[in-house]
């Protein structure tokens, strides 16, 4: 019968019933006093087990309401009064489960009992209740943290392409209310080469060496802009100067270079570094 329940619990894949029975009183030398309990018990798997405790504390909860509705209500009841009954009372405490999950969430996967509510097994719940939020908080900071490294690793690459084509790219992130920063291209770091320039010369290595100084040429027109461009810090300005030189010491090697062939040829020299580049030089 119900009222001589002790216990009921599972454990992994075994599931027990513990029933008080008077007639079988005994002494231990374990729990020195006297013993009624007789246990019976179940093996199935896990999910089986499970279901089948679920059951029996469900089984039970309804035993203890309708003793306790029967302590209270009147012994004339139509059967509408009792279907309210059942609706209003019953349906909230169908299974033991689902109360202590919901309240202390005292019943794990592995094991429970019906006197699951002890103090022992809800510290181990808090416990590891507890753990579990410590190690998401630390995997969310970890991902946080790299989140922002690689965030300012856009925006470096982002400012390095508006440098380069004048125009910030739409994927630069930006936070609530940011504006985009403002960037100045750089000057002097693109130009388009004129196919009218080019001399058409019959002798190919001749051509070789006029294409050679007509680039050259257009990277000292970009070095002069660079080292001309206003509102550079002194390091920065020496070393941009000294670049200018060095393109002009190579572009006018490269015209000796053709005088030199042409010399070779019969044909005259030609002084193009010094028409090329007029005005003031940067010495």
């Amino acid at each position: 019968q119900w009222k001589q329940l002790e216990n009921l619990y599972f454990r992994e894949k075994k599931f027990a019933v513990e029933v008080h029975d008077p007639r079988r009183i005994s002494v231990s030398r374990r729990t020195f006093g006297q013993s009624g309990l007789v246990v019976q018990t179940w093996y199935a798997n896990t999910s089986l087990i499970k279901s089948i405790w679920v059951m029996a504390i469900s089984q039970h909860q309804f035993y203890l309401d309708r003793k306790q509705s029967k302590a209270k209500i009147p012994s004339a009841r139509s059967l509408d009064d009792i279907a309210m009954d059942l609706t209003e009372m019953g349906t909230p405490k169908v299974s033991k489960l689902v109360t202590l999950e919901a309240k202390n969430q005292l019943i794990m996967a592995s094991n429970g009992s019906l006197i699951s509510s002890g103090s022992q097994d809800s510290e181990v719940s808090e416990e590891q209740k507890k753990e579990k939020i410590m190690e998401l908080k630390k995997k969310e900071k970890l991902l946080q943290e790299k989140l922002l490294q690689k965030v300012e690793e856009l925006k470096k690459i982002c400012l390095r392409e508006a440098e380069l084509t004048g125009k910030m790219p739409k994927e630069y992130p930006l936070s609530a209310g940011e504006e985009p920063p403002q960037v100045r291209r750089r000057v002097g770091t693109a130009f388009k080469l004129d196919d009218n320039l080019l001399p058409s010369e019959e002798d190919p290595a001749l051509q070789d060496l006029e294409s050679n100084f007509i680039i050259h040429q257009k990277l000292v027109e970009a070095a002069k802009k660079l080292a001309s461009e206003p509102d550079l810090c002194k390091n920065v300005k020496k070393k941009r100067k000294q670049e200018y030189a060095d393109a002009v010491k190579k572009l006018q090697e490269i015209e000796n270079s053709i005088n030199e062939y042409r010399i070779k040829c019969g044909k005259k020299p030609t002084q193009k570094s010094t028409l090329a580049l007029p005005g003031e030089r940067i010495p």
